[in-house]
């Protein structure tokens, strides 16, 4: 199973400029990418899904699932740059979460709507019916499993709610691959810390050989204490996300959702004092840097 990072800040795309280099951790927002042997998975489409939709159509890959997080904008706002969606002969399947009680009681796809919301006439002049790829929409609920079959094996999408305004799926995938041993990989982003550990992320993340978690603030942004406090903000701080992977047994650690107030020296300290702290719990830890792989 591969991991790709294409978009790793939170919030709204932040490009380097003279002045506040960003290029090192990357500026696109949220969206990222799982292969299993025939298989592409996409979670999120920030703006890293310009950068992926290139890639994809270099590669003639015709096919993928898209899960996604939940419908803020910096996590769909790339999709209307999709250029694999531009391509009639391709086939995309997309899952929203289910969560809203307003599109449940309606029976509709939250993520549907905002797509198409997005790519409105009056803001945007391609509307999401003009993009002649086959998209198929659909609901996933929280403790639903979706599985999808690989060569020799298969993938178990499992997901749950994360402590974010509006809500939130946090993701864990499982690769089964016959005769190997089972490869797991947590996305935990745009989730707030509660004052103990979260079930819903210890769930996601037992025995994962790689987490993703949400690390926009620090401690000091996150109490305030010289600006404006963090709390309800929907977002953590890398010092819980060591206590959510220790608890859990996680082996791998990322700090992801990058602040657009942070460049890239900012971000490079976060990430010495994370590995300080990491390594006395016997955690490999790594600030998410765009485009990164990793082979799990």
């Amino acid at each position: 199973m591969k991991v790709k990072l294409w978009g790793t800040r939170g919030s709204i795309p932040t490009p380097s400029t003279t002045t506040f280099k960003t290029s090192l951790f990357g500026g696109d927002t949220t969206s990222l990418t799982v292969e299993s042997r025939d298989k592409l998975l996409i979670f999120d489409a920030g703006s890293g899904a310009r950068h992926l939709g290139l890639d994809l159509m270099k590669r003639k890959v015709s096919e993928a699932t898209f899960f996604f997080t939940h419908v803020h904008w910096d996590h769909i706002q790339g999709f209307p740059f999709f250029m694999p969606a531009f391509v009639p002969a391709n086939k995309f399947t997309l899952y929203g979460p289910n969560m809203n009680p307003k599109f449940k009681r309606a029976k509709a796809n939250m993520l549907e709507r905002a797509l198409r919301d997005q790519q409105h006439e009056i803001t945007f002049p391609i509307k999401l019916d003009q993009m002649p790829a086959s998209m198929t929409f659909k609901n996933i609920d929280e403790n639903e499993a979706v599985e999808i079959k690989v060569k020799g094996g298969k993938l178990i999408i499992r997901p749950r709610i994360l402590n974010h305004p509006g809500g939130s799926f946090g993701y864990r995938i499982e690769e089964h691959l016959r005769g190997k041993p089972v490869k797991i990989f947590t996305l935990a982003t745009d989730t707030e810390h509660f004052v103990d550990l979260n079930p819903n992320v210890q769930d996601l993340a037992q025995d994962a050989d790689l987490m993703i978690y949400d690390c926009q603030y620090n401690e000091d942004e996150y109490s305030g204490k010289n600006s404006m406090p963090k709390k309800g903000w929907g977002h953590s701080t890398w010092n819980w996300g060591l206590q959510e992977s220790a608890a859990a047994n996680v082996k791998q650690m990322l700090l992801f959702h990058h602040d657009p107030m942070h460049d890239d020296k900012f971000i490079l300290n976060l990430e010495r004092q994370a590995k300080a702290s990491a390594k006395k719990l016997g955690i490999r830890v790594a600030a998410a840097r765009q485009f990164s792989e990793f082979d799990i």
